[in-house]
């Protein structure tokens, strides 16, 4: 079993004390040899005398044996001290194995942890956004409304929820196909994120149909001017290739909280007004108006 983080530590703490203390000690044989030989000379010296006195003999004989001594006994400490490096040598050399693993196993596990990371906001991504056009699907759309009617509730904003179909979408399906029926939702969402502004939230709700909430909405009228340009913009002509389609879209309009105060009965109201707004000549309508009746 490897040690955990932690004991690595402790245990390369304490191999480092214990190589110093070998220094400490190689030092002290170093001295001892060094003593040894300086004693040696000093034998060495009184033996090369002409004369020389029997004591000074017997001195220089005893020393001659201590110096041995030390030798021996300092070769020997010497051997120890290499045999105990070379041991901390491996045992370091396994250390330093063992850390660079662990620097590998941290760095593949930050490399999963942010492959986790991205995936999972991939998915959430995903999971609220249209794939065809890369809109907020409705998912999302009903999130941001709920959260915006709160919003509004607290600082007595005013909001509009246009509801948008594009009209006679069923015979370019049936005459073209659904590819080039595909196209056009997809260039009939580019043009309606081009129209609002960063703060409205645009969604695709389902098939031909579309839904936009205007954020703090001033006047009803201001709307409905809004939506009548929007007509104008994102309806005409839609050129792919060798066909060109001319689409038109109807717009219906609830504005909270006067045409409602849920997010569910503000999108009802706004798709009972949309649906009103087909066949009109200006191809919109605010849920107040008398054609729409009650729900």
């Amino acid at each position: 079993m490897r040690p955990k983080p932690r004991d690595r530590k402790r245990t390369v703490s304490a191999k480092g004390a214990a190589l110093e203390l070998v220094l400490v000690e190689n030092e002290k044989i170093k001295a001892s040899v060094e003593k040894a030989a300086s004693d040696l000379v000093l034998v060495n010296d009184a033996l090369k005398q002409d004369v020389i006195p029997r004591q000074v003999m017997q001195q220089a004989l005893t020393r001659n044996e201590d110096v041995e001594r030390g030798v021996s006994k300092a070769a020997d400490d010497l051997k120890r001290v290499n045999v105990t490096l070379a041991n901390e040598m491996a045992e370091r050399v396994v250390i330093e194995s063992e850390l660079a693993s662990m620097r590998t196993d941290l760095a593949e596990t930050r490399y999963d942890l942010l492959n986790a990371e991205a995936r999972e906001k991939a998915a959430q991504e995903a999971a609220l956004s249209d794939a065809l056009t890369g809109l907020p699907n409705r998912a999302s759309f009903e999130q941001g409304l709920d959260h915006a009617l709160i919003q509004a509730t607290r600082h007595g904003w005013r909001l509009a929820v246009l509801f948008i179909d594009i009209d006679n979408f069923k015979s370019i399906n049936d005459t073209h196909g659904h590819g080039l029926g595909d196209q056009v939702l997809v260039t009939m969402a580019a043009r309606l994120k081009g129209f609002f502004r960063d703060e409205d939230i645009i969604c695709r709700w389902g098939g031909d149909e579309f839904v936009c909430l205007l954020m703090e909405v001033q006047q009803d009228d201001t709307v409905v001017r809004l939506a009548k340009d929007l007509c104008e913009r994102i309806s005409g002509p839609c050129a792919f290739d060798d066909v060109t389609l001319v689409t038109e879209v109807s717009i219906g309009i609830a504005v909270f909280p006067d045409d409602g105060e849920t997010a569910g009965v503000l999108i009802s109201r706004a798709d009972a007004a949309m649906y009103q707004a087909k066949g009109t000549k200006t191809r919109v309508v605010p849920f107040r108006n008398p054609a729409c009746g009650a729900l």
